[in-house]
């Protein structure tokens, strides 16, 4: 059921099995598991139904080291989080990202992929990735093309979302479903704690009103840089879960870069075994990563890339982009215009269709740019920081300081994977690095964007001398409050981070039982 504090008042008695803040994808998994066990949740999201300027402004951050765009961009204040405007892909991390590497200061987790990989499985069906292919090989034997490795390279394929927007999704638990109480416009700005235990979490509206909501367990569901920011807030008695002084500090996201430009040498085997796929109703996506013995080998960090085929044709991309709003009934975000720049482009529209329907595979028009697009894992001891100013946001929070820092050993790696994607594709494409990555030149700095992949700052640990939660995700300091965040990832990995966080709110789910 969906209730507006800017409307309704909850009841002050009510008391509830578990408090989700937060419902973006790992928020409403948290409450949809909880509730087919029975419990009684309550979900509460600081934005509304659809996306609010006044509530995005919140999260207005001085940034201080490197441009980042995903300190704005990526962060969305709305039910659904930012499943509203993700693409939707799925990717689990490697076993070798969790174990500790030899040279890489802090890497691993506490546990192996192992404790996770039941929980990956469990995830698809809440993506609606029940159906989806498991097997990259099969993916290729269905297509009837083959499954094209590379020496010191893994070829491998990532899974999409069908809908990756989980406020549709889940639309039917969370309206109808009587053990779900969502609640938006519920910005949390105090956790309450009495001898260690929590005793409730303190809302308020940008109108003012106020609302205290109270369980038996707490989760904190939200995103990997306001997880820090809330929980560096200064309060009464400290902040007793950082013993270690690591909360807001170690932050990491995916480094994202066009590091080479590509010429196919035969354009038929290239798009054969680089563009996307479509079967059975699921998007795949052909990728490469560095094989883990490499990395060893070169004392890098983990890092991959995919082929990125960039189309300047503007209108051909509204004109895509109004295709897919006509198949999936969208109707309302279709314009006028929008309808006329499809026909203009009706022949490029019927070599998208031929390719899509008889082939399975994306389109790219003779003219579109192709690039190595690169993503590489920032050091899990990195001196990105969430900090907070002096300055405060209309609920009474302090703003973040953020400062995104890349190293040399981040350039290096991303360096030492284009030179080696240059030797072992040399016979399906003319790979040209970058002349400023290649020399080391600071300007390829201006070439790097984030992924909006945002981890670290709350580090998983055994000990609260050396981390924010403990293995089980619990806030050190108190009893019975969780933290479930990509902020927690001790190290990042190369893969998107949303898969693994849904496998850890599942691994969570079952642990409160």
């Amino acid at each position: 059921m969906i209730y507006d504090l800017l409307h309704e008042t909850p009841s002050p008695v009510e008391f509830v099995d578990l408090c989700v803040v937060g419902a973006g994808a790992v928020g409403i998994t948290l409450a949809v598991e909880a509730a087919g066990k029975g419990k009684r949740v309550l979900l509460l999201e600081g934005g509304g139904a659809i996306r609010e300027e006044s509530s995005q402004a919140l999260y207005d951050s001085e940034v201080a080291g490197l441009p980042h765009r995903g300190i704005h961009t990526g962060r969305i204040r709305v039910k659904g989080g930012t499943t509203v405007r993700w693409g939707g892909q799925i990717l689990e991390l490697d076993a070798h990202d969790f174990c500790p590497r030899p040279g890489v200061p802090e890497s691993g987790w506490p546990f192996s992929k192992d404790t996770l990989t039941p929980f990956y499985e469990r995830a698809l069906s809440l993506e609606g990735l029940a159906k989806v292919e498991r097997s990259d090989a099969e993916v290729w034997r269905d297509l009837g093309l083959p499954f094209t490795q590379f020496d010191d390279l893994e070829a491998y394929l990532s899974r999409w979302c069908p809908e990756p927007n989980f406020a549709r999704l889940h639309h039917r638990a969370l309206a109808e479903d009587p053990t779900i109480k969502l609640w938006l416009h519920a910005s949390a700005v105090e956790l309450m704690t009495q001898n260690g235990v929590a005793t409730g979490v303190r809302c308020r509206t940008l109108t003012g009103v106020e609302a205290l909501f109270h369980a038996s367990h707490y989760i904190f569901a939200l995103g990997g840089i306001e997880s820090s920011r809330f929980f560096l807030q200064p309060r009464a008695g400290g902040l007793p879960w950082n013993r270690s002084g690591l909360l807001g500090q170690h932050f990491q996201d995916h480094i994202d870069c066009n590091a080479a430009a590509i010429e196919p040498l035969d354009p038929k085997r290239f798009h054969d075994t680089f563009d996307p796929i479509f079967a059975g109703g699921f998007k795949y996506l052909p990728k490469l990563r560095l094989r883990p013995q490499v990395q060893v080998a070169l004392g890098s960090l983990n890092v991959g890339s995919t082929i990125a085929f960039e189309d300047t044709g503007k209108l051909r991309g509204q004109a895509k982009t109004t295709v897919r709003n006509l198949m999936r009934g969208r109707f309302s975000e279709i314009t006028r215009d929008n309808l006329r720049h499809t026909v203009d482009h009706l022949p490029m529209l019927a070599h998208q269709a031929w390719r899509y329907k008889v082939q399975r595979r994306a389109y790219s028009p003779p003219e579109v740019r192709i690039f190595l697009r690169v993503h590489c894992e920032q050091e899990p001891t990195s001196r990105s920081s969430v900090t907070l100013t002096d300055h405060y946001d209309p609920l009474g929070l302090l703003r973040i300081r953020f400062d995104w820092q890349i190293s040399e050993r981040e350039l290096d790696t991303i360096r030492q994977y284009v030179l080696i994607a240059q030797r072992v594709l040399s016979g399906v494409a003319r790979i040209l690095p970058n002349e400023d990555l290649v020399s080391g030149s600071p300007k390829f700095l201006d070439r790097c964007d984030d992924s909006n992949h945002h981890m670290g700052g709350m580090r998983m640990s055994p000990s609260d001398e050396s981390g924010v939660v403990d293995t089980d995700l619990r806030l050190f300091g108190v009893a019975n409050t969780y933290i479930c965040s990509s902020a927690v990832f001790p190290s990042s990995g190369f893969s998107n981070p949303t898969h693994t966080v849904l496998a850890l709110a599942l691994r969570l789910s079952d642990h409160l039982g």
